[in-house]
């Protein structure tokens, strides 16, 4: 198996490993999600079919449908809004912030902050509650959501209406009234508005502007955009805010016509205008006298006002158990996540580990193999020299045998001048057959030392001063070679030559002695003569 093979499987192992910590925890979350999808198609006018949807989840939910809380929270809010479950509304409401913020869902974040500035301000008269206007402005804005920055600017509209600043509200919506209505893939927007106009020109007692406004708000009943139970939800509003006013102006029976109004959409009331629905009742059978009739509504509402502190009870326990159950899921959730995460963590440093490991095997591994080459190579070249070289040595042991012989042929030879001659050629052919044991002057001196001994004994006793290389030059001149013939035999430059040569002179003095150097050379060793 190769290195490559290896790396390959090392890393096939370490993504199977990273995918399974990855989505291991998710497994079962998927099949879930399903009815958080369908529960959201029927919030609106089928809430409890929508209940029944999210029931359908298993515990513990933060496994279930994990990335996915903020939306079921939001969703559980939602539908106690439906059932008019203020206490519980709330806190679902908080729980969908919480999870929103981790899961990075803004558009959540910011709808529910703005629900739950409405319940803090509007419901609890929490001044504190601006913090979550300011939070659902500042998600909108991370996600560039202009309908919902729409909305934003609207609660500051409405809060002037709850603080009975009509006039203000008016110029802060009529600002911009032509902006809400141009939003047409949501007319909520410019529904809100028109309610908010028609509740504040009621107020004011204009009341040719609040009808005006009013039935703009009533002709948006079939709007496609608009949910129909949350348009009949302002139009009731809007009827027990009539009803209210005429009550106070003692126009009687003007404010019944809009309390049978208000009566036909009941089921649509919230808690404040179910308790205004009963009180503004108490009121009108008080001022015609009906006793009877005042009893009843005042048992309705204390009957109803009970009911609310039952149901707030209740809630308020159920939100205890589901609070503490969801703190210790968190808590659970993220040990678990610390977990993964530090096994994440430890996969990938032992990943970096594995992978330096193989770096530097993979770099050793490589050094040796060109080492290895490089031997290869050497081993071959050495191979083919050697081949060479021992055809080359047996030529050369065959050629000195042949030099040898000529050399005694030489030395038995009286002539000195027919001496000098073979001598002569004999070094001719040694630089032309033989130049790899002439490069040296010790070479050609141990050489020639066999041709005329005695003329070195002599030259080396009298002059001890010289080197081995001007010996040479002097036994060359002596037989007769030219500066140029010696330069060219002892492969040097005629000018290295003749340098030598001047400082032969020098050492022997030739110029006190007024001769010169081959008249000085001429007489050592001429009557001597190699014996073998």
């Amino acid at each position: 198996m190769t290195k490559f093979a290896i790396l390959k499987i090392t890393l096939n192992c370490y993504l199977f490993l990273f995918v399974f910590v990855s989505f291991g925890q998710k497994k079962g979350a998927i099949n879930y999600y399903k009815f958080i999808d369908s529960a959201e198609v029927y919030i609106e006018e089928q809430p409890k079919i929508s209940e029944k949807f999210l029931k359908l989840i298993p515990e513990p939910i933060t496994t279930s449908i994990e990335g996915r809380l903020a939306q079921y929270y939001q969703l559980k809010g939602l539908i106690s809004d439906k059932k008019n479950e203020d206490v519980k509304e709330f806190q679902y409401f908080l729980l969908a912030q919480k999870y929103a913020k981790l899961e990075k869902e803004n558009d959540i974040a910011g709808m529910v902050s703005l629900e739950l500035f409405y319940n803090t301000y509007i419901i609890k008269k929490d001044s504190s509650a601006f913090k979550y206007l300011t939070e659902a402005k500042k998600y909108y804005t991370l996600n560039n959501n202009i309908n919902g920055l729409a909305e934003v600017n609207q609660m500051y509209a409405y809060v002037a209406l709850f603080n009975k600043n009509y006039t203000k509200s008016n110029q802060l919506i009529l600002e911009k009234l032509e902006s809400h209505k141009s939003i047409k893939e949501d007319q909520y927007y410019y529904m809100y508005a028109l309610f908010m106009l028609t509740s504040n020109y009621t107020h004011l007692e204009d009341f040719n502007q609040a009808n005006k406004y009013f039935d703009k708000l009533k002709a948006l009943k079939n709007n496609s955009t608009i949910s129909p139970s949350l348009h009949a939800a302002h139009i009731v509003t809007s009827n027990i805010c009539m009803a209210e006013v005429y009550l106070k102006q003692q126009k009687i029976d003007t404010a019944l016509t809009y309390l049978k109004e208000a009566a036909l959409l009941r089921k649509y009331m919230n808690v404040s205008d179910t308790e205004h629905y009963f009180k503004l009742y108490t009121d009108y059978y008080s001022k015609i006298g009906d006793v009877d009739k005042k009893v009843n509504y005042v048992d309705s509402l204390r009957i109803f006002n009970q009911g609310e502190i039952n149901k707030n009870v209740d809630a308020g326990l159920d939100l205890n158990k589901i609070l503490i159950t969801s703190e210790k899921q968190l808590v659970h959730e993220t040990k678990t996540k610390h977990q993964y995460r530090v096994l994440f963590w430890v996969l990938i440093i032992s990943l970096i580990g594995v992978l330096i490991f193989i770096g530097l095997r993979y770099k050793k591994i490589k050094i040796k193999i060109k080492e290895f080459t490089q031997g290869k190579k050497d081993f071959s070249y050495l191979k083919t020299n050697h081949d060479k070289l021992k055809v080359k040595v047996k030529g050369l042991e065959d050629y000195i045998i042949d030099v040898k012989k000529e050399i005694k042929n030489i030395s038995i030879i009286s002539d000195t001048s027919q001496q000098r001659d073979r001598i002569k050629e004999l070094y001719k052919d040694l630089h032309l057959n033989s130049s790899t044991v002439l490069d040296k002057s010790k070479n050609h001196l141990e050489l020639v030392n066999d041709l005329n001994i005695d003329f070195f004994n002599t030259l080396n006793e009298k002059h001890p001063e010289l080197d081995d290389s001007e010996v040479i030059i002097c036994y060359y001149l002596h037989i007769g070679f030219k500066n140029k013939e010696i330069a060219v035999f002892l492969n040097k430059s005629l000018r290295s030559i003749e340098s030598k040569r001047f400082r032969i002179g020098k050492k022997l003095q030739l110029k006190e002695k007024e001769i010169n150097l081959l008249e000085y050379l001429k007489p050592i060793g001429l009557n001597t003569k190699k014996t073998i």
